[in-house]
């Protein structure tokens, strides 16, 4: 394991990584910023899902109809 005095100054190896991470740490903040509209954002999306998974699994798995289902 490499040990790092907490005061030394480190060098960037590659400094496009710099950058990414830049990149990365601003996105980050506005994620953190809007993350009342980022969940309303994700629920509807997951809602979305739910209904037409559902919908399509009733219409492709289920061999009769529902409102025949129980007539008789």
């Amino acid at each position: 394991m490499i040990e790092m005095k907490p005061g030394a100054p480190h060098e960037a190896v590659n400094p496009s990584l710099d950058e990414n991470i830049s990149r990365v740490d601003q996105d980050l903040q506005i994620m953190e910023a809007h993350s009342a509209e980022m969940a309303a954002a994700e629920e509807g999306i997951q809602d979305s899902m739910k209904k037409w998974d559902r919908e399509y699994k009733d219409s492709h798995f289920h061999s009769v109809p529902r409102g025949r289902k129980h007539q008789r």
